[in-house]
């Protein structure tokens, strides 16, 4: 675990981190009290799912009947069954940029409302469920939320390859989900972090990342999300205290993952994300069985193609590698982008996410960079990985380790240079000269002249 010194501040304040996963989301939070060292608390039992204490993820589900009024979200969304409503999933797809493309399913929205709005409602959402673990979990819950939420610092994450206009969204939505009121005090109380920069705090956090942490010692992390890999690379500049030097502008890669829009396919996806996926091994059986329903649950087709014993769906070990496929090239080709120019140098690389829970994942990754030449440690955290991203946000607005960070853009002014005969790119724009009237000298029109350039990557 990092180590922090004890808050130098003079009032006491509330932190919380809320990842808004594709497919999964979660939250922490933590107490800033003068002369205490902060401490990260992960939220658990959401509702819906109290029953399950360590379950630190909730599904990005919400469900509104017909005249686009909010009826649940999370898991309580399953209590309801085939009620008739609309049920809104994968909407935070629908905030991307334009050059991330990818073939999304239809996100069902209710009458009447945005994207913004539904990530509205779900960030209220979260909210809430980070008070009610805060009043039932700890000595004088009550007293610590009345007095500490309504000044309450916020750290919402995204995918590495959003920007300032997601974020201007995702603050919108932060503002109609009632986390902080539409005042310049209130918008300032929100700040973002990428999910992979997110996931590397948390790599720190739970030490996994301590004997990587020397001088000159490059760091890749890669986050194996529901629906997208984000992979970030950081140089170590000093270890006391920590300074990280970003390498390259991080990657994100919307993978190609399996849609399903029928309640059957949803459970059968949760079944096979919480326990199969997990399980899936380099080394394994031929056939994976996933269970869809109760030991009396049998059934064959005539083609002997879909066969479930006692509720389990046998799956061929060919169909789920096929499956895969999509994310572990996405995965490989990321990490040997961020690590290409710098294989002379010791270099560390970190899997995290829920896919990084498969074993094969994690050999397969390895396989295929060892092929390609690359002898860095492929290592993953041996505890859960699947919300890291919430955790590790926290993380980020405590240590602020990342003191360098590479231009995502290049920064410039619009002007109307001399014509210089000489210049090449002059002469490529003689079309755009034009003369002026008073002086009589020559102006090409449209340039451009760059302040701070982009910085694709470090040498």
């Amino acid at each position: 675990m990092s180590s922090r010194s004890p808050y130098s501040g003079s009032k006491s304040t509330l932190a919380i981190a809320i990842d808004i996963g594709t497919t999964y989301s979660g939250a922490s939070y933590t107490f800033l009290v003068p002369g205490e060292i902060p401490r990260i608390y992960d939220v658990t039992g959401f509702k819906g799912q109290e029953n399950r204490e360590s379950n630190t993820k909730v599904p990005s589900v919400l469900f509104y009947n017909d005249s686009g009024e909010l009826v649940a979200c999370g898991a309580e969304t399953k209590k309801l069954g085939p009620k008739k409503g609309i049920r809104t999933e994968w909407f935070k797809l629908m905030l991307r940029p334009p050059s991330l493309r990818i073939d999304t399913p239809k996100v069902n929205l209710p009458p009447g409302r945005t994207a913004v709005d539904v990530f509205g409602d779900f960030l209220k959402y979260m909210y809430d469920c980070v008070r009610d673990h805060i009043i039932n979990t700890h000595v004088n819950g009550n007293r610590l939320w009345s007095s500490l939420h309504g000044k309450a610092h916020f750290v919402l994450s995204h995918p590495n390859g959003w920007g300032s206009y997601q974020q201007g969204r995702m603050r919108e939505a932060a503002i109609r989900g009632g986390l902080v009121p539409n005042t310049p005090e209130g918008c300032e109380r929100v700040e973002f972090v990428t999910e992979g920069e997110a996931s590397f705090h948390w790599c720190i956090e739970q030490a996994i990342a301590g004997a990587a942490l020397k001088e000159n010692t490059n760091i890749v992390v890669a986050d194996l999300g529901g629906g997208t890999v984000d992979v970030s690379s950081f140089l170590v500049k000093a270890t006391k205290p920590l300074r990280l030097q970003e390498q390259m502008a991080p990657e994100c890669t919307l993978q190609g993952t399996i849609y399903h829009d029928s309640d059957y396919m949803e459970t059968l996806g949760e079944e096979f994300d919480e326990d199969a996926k997990c399980l899936f091994r380099e080394d394994g059986d031929a056939e994976t069985y996933i269970r869809i329903g109760g030991r009396r649950d049998n059934f064959e087709d005539e083609n002997g193609v879909c066969k479930i014993e006692f509720g389990l769906l046998e799956v061929q070990r060919e169909e789920i590698i096929i499956a895969f496929e999509p994310s572990v090239s996405a995965t490989v080709k990321a990490i040997q982008k961020h690590i290409a120019g710098r294989r002379d140098t010791v270099c560390h690389i970190f899997l995290v996410g829920g896919f990084a829970a498969s074993p094969w994942m994690l050999s397969e990754t390895r396989k295929r960079l060892k092929a390609a030449g690359i002898k860095s440690e492929v290592k993953r955290a041996d505890s859960n990985t699947a919300k890291a991203v919430a955790h590790g946000g926290m993380a980020f607005y405590l240590d602020r380790n990342v003191t360098e960070r590479t231009m995502r853009y290049t920064y410039g002014v619009s002007l109307q240079p001399g014509y210089n005969p000489s210049n090449p790119e002059h002469q490529a724009r003689r079309h755009t000269l034009y003369t002026d009237p008073i002086s009589g000298r020559e102006y090409v029109k449209d340039g451009f002249f760059a302040l701070v350039k982009k910085v694709s990557a470090r040498g």
